[in-house]
C-alpha cells in the first residue's frame, strides 16, 4: 500500500509540474477517463487505479492512433520523453516502450517476451515441438523445408508455429529447443493397435504397450523424455520415484517418465480407449485399457465397450482361466458336465491322469502301467529308481509321522551319486510311441530292452512304489 501511495503522490506531483509549466496542458486524451472500482469497469487496454478511482492507460495501444501512454499519470498524451518506436533507435536496437529505452536487439535463440525485442524480420516464438522450453527470438521463413531453401540460418531449419491454416513460418534448430540442449518429444502413451491410431505425426504405435511413443529418442541411456518439462530428466522406475524428480506428487511412472495424473471419477471421463483407475493414495486417473483378454488377470476377461474397455470378470476362452479351469458358460469352472476335474493340460492332473480332448482329467490304471517289487533285470522291463533322501532303510520303509512323509514298501537306503536315497524297483510296459503312456509323469523311452513307459518325475516313481492303481 505505501509504494501504490508513493507512486500515486509521484504521479500527482508530475501532472501538477506539468500544469503549472504549460496550463495549455499537452492535448490529453480525457475520452477514457473513467471513474472506476474495479478493471471491468476500464476500456480495453486500460485498468482501474484504485487509489484515484480512474482509469489509467496500460501501453500505447490502449491509446488512440497518433497519442502515447504516460507512464506516470496513465493519460494518453501526444508526446513523451524517451522513445516511442524503433525508428527514433539506432541500428540494432529496439524501442522497449514499457522503458522509453532503446535496448539492443536481441540475438537469434535469445529469450524474450515480445516480438519487439527480435527486431524486423523476426519473431519471439517458442518451438512448435517443445512449447515449455520457453521463447526465444528466431527469424522469420518464406515456407517449411531444410535450411537454405526457406532462407534459414545453417543449424535452423524451417517450421510452422502450429497446425493451423496460415500459420506463422519460423526458423527453429533441427534438434533440440533454443536454449534446450537437452529438448525431446514425449511419449503421448495415446491408446493404439497400429501407427494410424497415433494421430500427432511425432508418436508411432508400440504394439506390445498398445500405446503411441515418439519416433525420434533422443535422451540418452538412464534418461527418459519428460512430458510436462519437454526435456530429458532421469528415468523413474516406480511412481515414488517422480516425487523426487518432479519435486512433488500427482505424478505415475509409465514408460519410465513421469506423467501428471489426469483425475476422474467415471470412465467417461477419460478419452477412448481409456479408464478411470484407483491410484495407490487413493485418488483415480485415466490410464489405458484393454485390447484383448490377454491384458487382464486370469479368470477376467475384456469387455466389449469400445469407448473404454475394461477387464471384467468371466471368460470367453479357455486360455482365459487358469489350467485347472476351463471357460464353461462365461465362467471359469474346476468342474462341468460328467467331469469332475476340468484341465487344460495334462500337468494339472493327478498322477498317471491325463487332459482329454474334452478338458477333463481321465485316470489311467497306474497297475497297467508299472508295478512294484520286481527283480532287476532288463530282459523283463524291470529297472531301480530312486525316490527320496535318506540316513537308513528304516526312514524309507516305516517313516516317523512327524516327517509327513509316505512309507515306500519294499526299498532300501543305498549310496547313489554320492549320497544316500530310497531305491525301489519297478517292472514297465513297453510302447511304441507317446499315446501308449498319456499318464502324467510317464514319458515313452528306450532303455535297455527296447522303449518304456518310463516314470520320469518323483510323484510317478512313488506311485509305483507304493502300488497306487
Amino acid at each position: 500500500m505505501q509504494s501504490r501511495a508513493l507512486l500515486s503522490a509521484l504521479a500527482l506531483l508530475a501532472f501538477a509540474c506539468s500544469s503549472s509549466t504549460d496550463n495549455s496542458n499537452t492535448n490529453t486524451d480525457t475520452t477514457h477517463q473513467l471513474n472506476c472500482s474495479s478493471d471491468t469497469e476500464c476500456d480495453t487496454g486500460f485498468k482501474c487505479d484504485r487509489e484515484q478511482r480512474r482509469c489509467v492507460c496500460t501501453s500505447d495501444a490502449a491509446c488512440p492512433s497518433g497519442k502515447f501512454c504516460n507512464a506516470f499519470s496513465g493519460v494518453c498524451v501526444d508526446s513523451v520523453g524517451g522513445c516511442t518506436s524503433d525508428s527514433v533507435c539506432k541500428a540494432g536496437q529496439y524501442c522497449d516502450r514499457g522503458l522509453r529505452t532503446c535496448k539492443p536487439i536481441t540475438q537469434v535463440c535469445g529469450t524474450c517476451k515480445t516480438d519487439a525485442q527480435c527486431g524486423s524480420g523476426s519473431k519471439c516464438a517458442a518451438h512448435p515441438d517443445f512449447p515449455n522450453a520457453g521463447t526465444f527470438c528466431v527469424p522469420l521463413c518464406v515456407s517449411g523445408g531444410d535450411a537454405g531453401t526457406a532462407g534459414c540460418p545453417a543449424g535452423l531449419t524451417c517450421r510452422a508455429t502450429d497446425a493451423s491454416a496460415g500459420a506463422t513460418q519460423i526458423c527453429v534448430p533441427k534438434t533440440g529447443a533454443c536454449g534446450v540442449s537437452n529438448a525431446c518429444t514425449p511419449d503421448s502413451l495415446a491408446v493404439c493397435h497400429s501407427n494410424t491410431d497415433c494421430t500427432d505425426a511425432t508418436q508411432q504405435c508400440d504394439t506390445s504397450l498398445a500405446q503411441c511413443v515418439a519416433k525420434n529418442r533422443v535422451c540418452p541411456a538412464g534418461d527418459a523424455c519428460d512430458p510436462q518439462q519437454r526435456v530429458c530428466v532421469h528415468t523413474c522406475d516406480v511412481d515414488s520415484d517422480c516425487t523426487a524428480i518432479e519435486g512433488g506428487n500427482g505424478y505415475r511412472c509409465r514408460n519410465n517418465a513421469c506423467f501428471k495424473l489426469t483425475t476422474c471419477n467415471l470412465d467417461t471421463d477419460c478419452a477412448v480407449g481409456a479408464i478411470c483407475s484407483p491410484n495407490p493414495d487413493g485418488s483415480k486417473s485415466c490410464r489405458p485399457g484393454c485390447t484383448q483378454a490377454t491384458d487382464c488377470p486370469l479368470a477376467q476377461g475384456c469387455n466389449n465397450d469400445p469407448q473404454h474397455p475394461r477387464c471384467n470378470g468371466g471368460c470367453t476362452q479357455n486360455s482365459d482361466c487358469p489350467l485347472n479351469t476351463v471357460c464353461n458358460a462365461g465362467a471359469c469352472v474346476s468342474t462341468f458336465g460328467g467331469c469332475s476335474q476340468a484341465c487344460q493340460s495334462t500337468a494339472v492332473c493327478p498322477v498317471g491322469s491325463y487332459c482329454s480332448s474334452s478338458n477333463c482329467c481321465v485316470a489311467t490304471a497306474l497297475s497297467s502301467v508299472c508295478a512294484p517289487g520286481c527283480t532287476a533285470s532288463v530282459q523283463n522291463n524291470c529297472y531301480s529308481v530312486y525316490i527320496r533322501p535318506c540316513n537308513n532303510t528304516n526312514e524309507c520303509t516305516n517313516p516317523a509321522p512327524s516327517t509327513g512323509l509316505p512309507a515306500l514298501p519294499g526299498t532300501t537306503c543305498v549310496a547313489a551319486a554320492g549320497s544316500t536315497y530310497c531305491r525301489g524297483t519297478v517292472q514297465v510296459k513297453p510302447c511304441t510311441g507317446a499315446s501308449d503312456c498319456l499318464g502324467k509323469g510317464f514319458v515313452c523311452s528306450s532303455y535297455g530292452n527296447g522303449p518304456v513307459c518310463f516314470p520320469f518325475e518323483t510323484p510317478a516313481e512313488a506311485a509305483c512304489i507304493m502300488g497306487h492303481p
